[in-house]
């Protein structure tokens, strides 16, 4: 019997007839397909798009590829296509590959001539995909500029007159200050724009996005992203590689530009101080990069001269006059137009508003006048700084007040809209508005001129060819729309499906990890970062870290779980995955998550507690969300409770599985570690030796699972002193990881460093040094000097160092050592304790001692 999910022999044969019929009869017609070389692609323009010789990009994102089951491609295929594009992140990289053009808002078919002729589309396209990840020209990831933005020409000469300064010798970083909604973002994308074109920033052009980076590793992993790097290629040192290798391989000789959008989040986190040492990090990596910030703060870069501050006003009356009259299209006389002008403070965000709701009728000209009748424009202050930031809070609070007088005289049916997608932090297209608006697929089309409404309205602004945001001041506003007068059912659904949703993308971007996809999924992790985070404010309710994300309604309390949730999106099987969250980065490990791995120990234990009789699937489920918590745990160094919570897995994996089964030598495995973590190696010894047998029998010898046991087995046979044993199963770990990640992966860094260990134990002091360097040399062009991995090995060679003899190297690498335990494991941590446990020891040794008692985390 064929299974259910595989296309019928019968029905791939009728789809290859059928296609090889359509392919001929494209090849006999003239047309502008004809200019194609791939024929699937020939084919799909002549049926789709027909005559056009070029589209609209959004235009062409909307019919693929879904429509090519005309052409026909099999059903399985254009889901496999629809999982490669799904994300804009892939849409940018498939546009960068294949755009030749000047005009980069549309695709042509001249330019799809560089898709190869191959009938397998999905091989193809992927192809691209990969070709981009890997390509080495110069990466331009600058957002689309708001069409809204060009309607107006007073921007021009700023805009100019940054970029001009930029293109001086010495310019280095820039802040644009302002208000929320005088346009910083719009013109900074400008700047960055013209830079690009005139090749001055010939070695690549980044955009980063940091609202809701609210810590150094949440704007660090946007930083990373940017520059196409995962959790896997280190922290921000690889970073800082990375950003320099691009500039050394600029032939052109020009710079690369840093576009740091948003920056008064990070800069809230701590008063600015990571947000100061990460902008002068940047700086330091190479003499060609140039930093562009946008904030609503004045900021600072560590040990650096104060950058150039460029104070964006609002638009003159005159521009914005212009503006409201252009917008309000014969509504408004000139004289009215000055009077919504000045109401507005000339802001450019509450410019458009108010004059798109005059211009419906929703508001009237004596709205406008009242809303400001006696609002006073005094400004008290006691120097030119604090009249800047006083203006700057008028400017604001002038601004909300229109944003919600207009979002409040939107119709029922379109502020419903507005009141749902506000959930997004990040950009949300019509797909993923969908998901929350809790529509289907087939209603996606009606969703698209939803937004695209709310586009009109300026209620949304464009970032991509077929994507969005909602500025902060709308989306603030919206939320209180919907706490106060959204129905008590639409509030709950709105948070339910957007916790959906984000699960679903850590779904996706599991199985983009699994397909080694990585350049696609840290972009999406950098576009749809804070979308989790809100999720996981929500998780934790008024617990959520104080001056980070908030919840999305304060006052509903923390979000429920259910598991139905847990079972439809998988989310159990997606955080069990501890090789796909180490992909992510160090952001992920946040108070926040640790919440959510408690509340699904909670959620998982109710249910199976609940069940009538005894439920299988519950109890499994309630034993994977153990092991979470306990790996998220054991990453804090909190080994006891999560040592009970591996011991509770393990009972449940046996009793329900089987003592010899993959998931209870998981348990045991982890278990094992919080043993050993705690000391107890002899009681850890045999639950490794049971672990690695299943493991060996059930994945095989060089699975990475079945090495990770082999590793913690030879850690604590070296322990015991049992150190030939531990040198044989090093070396066996070695070799898998050679062979099967290369010499120069971080991995095998790590087994170089453990068998460096082990040979300092049988006291094979030159060796071992050797190896240790050797790992530390991978480690700085994998995952950077302050990993975590990086205190490990350097305490390691400085006790050979110091067995050697050189007392003074070893007391410069233990101090290296600990550095690196406060930036990378936190004081908390057992190593970082013990590091400097021996550096105190040493410094005693050498007669230091009154340094070693001040000496502290």
């Amino acid at each position: 019997m064929w299974h259910m999910g595989r296309t019928h022999p019968d029905a791939a044969w009728s789809h290859q007839l059928g296609q090889a019929i359509e392919i001929l009869n494209a090849n006999n017609e003239e047309g502008p397909h004809s200019n194609i070389r791939n024929s699937v692609l020939r084919v799909f323009w002549r049926k789709v798009i027909k005559f056009e010789l070029r589209i609209p990009w959004h235009e062409f994102w909307m019919v693929f590829p879904e429509r090519l089951v005309d052409v026909p491609v099999p059903a399985v295929q254009v889901s496999d296509l629809q999982t490669l594009l799904g994300s804009a992140a892939a849409h940018q990289m498939f546009k960068g590959q294949i755009e030749d053009y000047e005009d980069p808002t549309s695709l042509s078919v001249f330019e799809l001539r560089c898709v190869p002729d191959k009938t397998d589309i999905v091989s193809c396209i992927k192809n691209i995909l990969e070709e981009a990840s890997e390509s080495s020209s110069a990466p331009c990831q600058l957002p689309t500029l708001d069409t809204t933005y060009e309607q107006y020409g007073g921007r021009d000469p700023e805009a100019k007159e940054v970029a001009q300064w930029f293109q001086k010798p010495g310019s280095r970083v820039a802040a644009m200050v302002a208000a929320g909604g005088v346009g910083k973002t719009c013109l900074a994308v400008d700047v960055a724009w013209r830079l690009w074109r005139c090749k001055h920033v010939s070695a690549g052009a980044l955009y980063v996005d940091c609202r809701g980076a609210f810590s150094r590793d949440a704007l660090v992993m946007r930083l990373r992203a940017a520059a196409g790097l995962s959790g896997e290629h280190g922290g921000m040192e690889a970073l800082l590689t990375s950003l320099a290798k691009l500039c050394a391989a600029d032939r052109l000789g020009g710079s690369l530009l840093v576009l740091i959008d948003n920056a008064e989040d990070p800069a809230a986190a701590d008063g600015g101080t990571t947000l100061s040492e990460v902008l002068a990090q940047l700086l330091m990596a190479s003499a060609k990069i140039q930093v562009l910030v946008t904030a609503r703060v004045d900021i600072a870069v560590q040990n650096m001269p104060q950058p150039y501050t460029y104070r964006i006003q609002p638009l003159t009356p005159g521009v914005a006059a212009a503006l409201v009259e252009q917008l309000a299209r014969g509504v408004l006389t000139g004289q009215e137009a000055r009077v919504v002008a000045e109401a507005c403070g000339c802001v450019p965000l509450a410019v458009r508003l108010v004059s798109e709701a005059l211009v419906a009728g929703r508001l009237t000209l004596e709205d406008v006048q009242e809303a400001t009748a006696g609002r006073s424009v005094t400004v008290v202050a006691t120097d030119a700084g604090d009249t800047a930031s006083m203006e700057r809070k008028q400017e604001q609070d002038t601004t909300v007040l229109f944003v919600e007088m207009v979002l409040r005289s939107l119709p029922a049916a379109i502020k419903k809209v507005a009141m749902q997608v506000c959930a997004f932090t990040g950009v949300l297209t019509a797909s993923s508005a969908a998901v929350v608006m809790g529509v289907g697929g087939s209603s996606e089309h009606e969703v698209r001129a939803q937004l695209a409404s709310l586009h009109r309205l300026s209620v949304v602004l464009q970032h991509g060819d077929d994507s969005f945001m909602m500025h902060s001041h709308v989306r603030d506003v919206a939320r209180k729309l919907l706490a106060e007068e959204a129905p008590p059912a639409l509030r709950t659904a709105v948070r339910e499906r957007f916790a959906r949703y984000a699960t679903s993308l850590l779904s996706r971007w599991q199985q983009l990890h699994e397909a080694k996809a990585l350049k696609v999924m840290t972009a999406e992790v950098a576009a749809h970062w804070s979308d989790v985070e809100q999720f996981l404010a929500d998780v934790a309710g008024a617990a959520a870290a104080a001056g980070g994300t908030q919840p999305l309604l304060s006052d509903c309390g923390a979000l429920s779980l259910s598991p139905q949730l847990l079972q439809d999106t998988a989310l159990l099987a997606t955080l069990g995955n501890s090789d796909f969250l180490y992909a992510i980065g160090n952001a992920w490990m946040s108070p926040q998550y640790l919440m959510l791995t408690q509340k699904l120990v909670d959620v998982t234990a109710a249910a199976a507690a609940a069940a009538v009789t005894p439920d299988c699937d519950c109890q499994l489920s309630y034993a994977a969300a153990l092991l979470i918590r306990c790996e998220a745990l054991i990453y804090t160094g909190e080994y006891e409770e999560s040592e009970s919570l591996a011991a509770q897995a393990v009972e449940l994996y046996e009793h329900l599985r089987g003592r010899d089964s993959v998931e209870c030598a998981g348990a045991l495995h982890l278990r094992a570690s919080c043993l050993q973590g705690q000391g107890r190696g002899e009681e850890a010894l045999p639950l490794y030796r049971e672990a690695l047998a299943v493991r060996q029998e059930a994945l095989g010898a060089t699975h990475r699972r079945t090495t990770a046991t082999i590793t913690h087995l030879a850690m604590q046979l070296s322990y015991e002193g049992q150190h030939a044993e531990a040198e044989g199963l090093y070396r066996q770990v070695l070799e898998a990881h050679q062979r099967n990640l290369g010499a120069s992966h971080n991995l095998t860094a790590q087994a170089v460093s453990n068998l460096a260990g082990c040979l300092h134990e049988l006291g094979k002091l030159v060796e071992a040094e050797a190896l240790y360097r050797r790992a530390l040399d991978v480690y700085n062009d994998t995952v950077g000097p302050r990993h975590r991995q990086v205190a490990f090995t350097l305490v390691g060679l400085a006790a050979v160092v110091r067995e050697g003899g050189d007392l003074e190297a070893a007391e410069e690498l233990y101090r290296r050592a600990l550095d690196v335990c406060r930036a990378a494991l936190g004081p908390r941590h057992p190593h970082a304790q013990m590091t400097l446990g021996v550096l105190k020891d040493l410094l005693r040794e050498r007669g230091k001692g009154e340094e070693a008692e001040a000496l502290e985390l």
